[in-house]
């Protein structure tokens, strides 16, 4: 019923049917614009989750797009990650700017534009590409620190990883950062991609957060369907596809949806 749901409502079916009508093409002239890539969490770890978005960034660049990547902690909190896309904008010399955020890659950014909202590389960023976006904490977090038993399983966990509780803290739902209202300043466009799964879709990896935080409502195996889509902008549902955003339909998606992106 969501997917459904968001396919039909405007301003989504006007978005999705234009993505449609592009034509898949792997070789396009350059364009002037830059796609910068946050990578997800534990994407120096785990790259083959596609967390890293190098899936994208070859998209991207047959698409006519220069690419680079923002080198964000593997394990960084918000905090942290938001001081290095800072200092990775105030470097960037490309005067038309997307940001391509990968699930907690898109909470990292979204502090950065809390933490630093006058800074001065915001005027260059075109718009912002929010898919599986863990844009609002983490109902997966909230369930793995419900306890105090939990909590101490979870901070060992970090440190084992060599990364602090307050990675854990700041991706909670209750964090500070995600109960004020993301403020998107005007000229910047906002993209979405949610994956709306049923459990049979979902990964053996992420099927028990699936069914933790299931109680809450439709969800991908780590946030809910609804709080991946942000305000502002429209949304591209994916049926079939869980939070580490792999379906048939992904690749073909990426090629339309990037020669979208040339005309915006």
């Amino acid at each position: 019923m969501l997917f459904h749901a968001v396919h039909a409502s405007p301003p989504h079916a006007a978005f999705i049917a234009a993505v449609e009508s592009e034509k898949i093409s792997t070789s396009h002239a350059p364009i002037d614009a830059k796609i910068l890539i946050i990578p997800a969490l534990f994407h120096g770890h785990y790259p083959e989750t596609g967390a890293d978005g190098k899936f994208a960034a070859d998209i991207a660049r047959q698409c006519g797009f220069a690419v680079g990547t923002i080198p964000i902690r593997s394990l960084g909190t918000s905090t942290e990650n938001a001081r290095i896309i800072r200092d990775a904008l105030e470097h960037e010399t490309a005067s038309q700017i997307w940001i391509f955020g990968i699930s907690k890659g898109n909470a990292d950014f979204r502090a950065y534009l809390q933490l630093y909202p006058n800074a001065a590389a915001i005027s260059r960023l075109r718009g912002w590409i929010n898919v599986c976006g863990v844009v609002a904490g983490s109902q997966v977090a909230d369930h793995n620190t419900r306890t105090r038993f939990g909590a101490f399983k979870y901070g060992a966990i970090c440190r084992l990883f060599g990364a602090g509780y307050d990675l854990i803290r700041e991706m909670r739902t209750d964090h500070p950062y995600w109960r004020k209202p993301i403020v998107l300043p005007e000229h910047m466009k906002v993209f979405s991609f949610v994956a709306i799964p049923l459990g049979a879709h979902i990964q053996k990896t992420l099927i028990k957060r699936y069914r933790a935080i299931s109680p809450f409502g439709p969800n991908d195996g780590m946030v809910v369907c609804r709080d991946a889509i942000l305000d502002g902008g429209p949304a591209y549902p994916v049926w079939g596809a869980d939070h580490f955003f792999r379906s048939p339909e992904v690749i073909p998606l990426l090629y339309r949806f990037f020669s979208f992106l040339r005309g915006q």
